[in-house]
């Protein structure tokens, strides 16, 4: 399930002062779900989809748009190389012996220069920082990436801020929040990873769609005329 849409962290009862020290060392907390081996794992976030072909007028083959994807880096465990779990509203923890080989935020923002780059709707797109040019950015922010293990299995949950910005001004064009879920299979840190890609792909399906119409060529004649920014 996609939806795109325009707390302090509180510690388990019997272990309050034990975890919040932890997690403010920003370590991992010692709580197997799942029953999970003792054995540190590293996962690797996937696009289920793949790279998908263009399907209408390029954006920028008639516009002359390049785009260039920001990664924000979140401060919560959700947005870092843990492999985060809640088992209460607003609560967080991650798990002991699993973790991200790269941070949500920076793979998302790769897998989204992929799937735009194959797409070939715009003139180019590349990760911002890597020395190549652009005239519009695309300012990606995790605010949420865990699993939901409030019920066994549980559920993948993700959500992403997105900002699309025109470089040359400094003017905010478009903004949208996209929020995505998919089944967790068993109560364990390698399914959790599984369905945290499932939703992963869903939350791409709908934020490539929306920036392709942010940005074409109607959509950016239909916004009000600003000053540039000083």
């Amino acid at each position: 399930m996609v939806k795109a849409l325009g707390g302090c962290w509180r510690p388990h009862r019997g272990a309050a002062l034990a975890t919040a020290a932890v997690l403010a060392l920003c370590a991992c907390v010692s709580v197997e779900v799942g029953n999970d081996a003792g054995t540190q794992v590293q996962f690797r976030l996937v696009d289920q989809a793949g790279a998908t072909a263009a399907n209408g007028t390029p954006v920028g083959r008639t516009t002359g748009r390049e785009l260039l994807v920001n990664p924000i880096a979140g401060s919560s465990v959700d947005d870092s190389f843990s492999l985060a779990f809640s088992r209460s509203p607003q609560q967080r923890a991650a798990y002991q012996f699993a973790s991200w080989s790269e941070r949500p935020s920076s793979r998302l923002a790769t897998l989204a220069v992929e799937r735009l780059a194959a797409r070939r709707t715009f003139n180019s797109v590349a990760v911002l920082g890597r020395g190549v040019a652009g005239d519009l950015q695309l300012n990606l922010l995790v605010s949420d990436f865990y699993h939901d293990a409030a019920s066994s299995p549980g559920t993948a949950r993700v959500g992403i801020d997105a900002e699309l910005i025109d470089r040359s001004t400094r003017r905010l064009l478009a903004r949208q929040r996209f929020e995505a879920t998919a089944a967790v299979e068993q109560a364990n840190a390698a399914a959790a990873a599984a369905a945290l890609s499932r939703a992963s792909t869903l939350a791409l399906d709908a934020l490539v769609a929306w920036v392709e119409k942010a940005a074409a060529p109607a959509a950016l004649a239909a916004l009000p005329a600003q000053p540039p920014a000083r």
